[in-house]
């Protein structure tokens, strides 16, 4: 079993695309500051260890949301579906069954991890109905094990599933955000 903070994915992928993200968080929230509740990717923070949240996002008004982060390499862009952990790398149990965030940050860094191609925010409340309508998490996509970083068991989702629970969606240096249940605002230009 492979120590959380030495899996591939948390030195090779998390740590690079941090500043990426945070790019992101200011676009979308200006007055944003952002606290992450892990340490060198690790899970130290009882609200991450228990509930799956890796950050706080503070907001200029006072307020705040949770968020559970996951930033994929490059070479996974092509599979352009939404993964869900069940059992993660280092044995425990994966982010499903502890899902307590408000929002749910995926994307897809570049090869020099300095920007992400694709990404987007999920509002989780309505990703988990979508997931309750399907009858649960292993009816949502193809059951798989991660053998290369790690022992993970994840479900890999269809992006067109997870897509009504968007409320933001970016490529390379735009973004739109979600004005109803059917459309998307016109494309805002990300801060570099």
């Amino acid at each position: 079993m492979t120590e959380f903070s030495q899996l591939r994915t948390v030195k090779d992928v998390q740590l690079p695309l941090k500043t990426a993200a945070k790019r992101i968080y200011e676009s979308i929230f200006p007055k944003c500051r952002i606290e992450d509740l892990r340490e060198k990717g690790v899970k130290v923070h009882i609200l991450d260890k228990e509930f799956g949240i890796d950050a706080l996002l503070h907001m200029g008004s006072g307020q705040w949301f949770s968020i559970q982060e996951k930033y994929r390499d490059y070479p996974k862009w092509t599979f352009h579906d939404f993964t869900q952990e069940i059992k993660n790398g280092d044995g425990t149990d994966g982010e499903w069954q502890k899902l307590g965030a408000q929002l749910y940050f995926y994307g897809w860094g570049d090869p020099k991890k300095s920007v992400f191609l694709e990404w987007f925010i999920l509002d989780i409340s309505r990703y988990k109905l979508i997931i309750e309508r399907l009858g649960g998490i292993t009816k949502a996509g193809k059951i798989q094990c991660n053998k290369y970083d790690g022992a993970s068991i994840f479900v890999g989702i269809p992006f067109i599933t997870v897509r009504p629970a968007m409320l933001y969606f970016g490529t390379g240096s735009v973004y739109v955000k979600r004005l109803d249940d059917r459309s998307f605002s016109q494309p805002f230009l990300l801060k570099r």
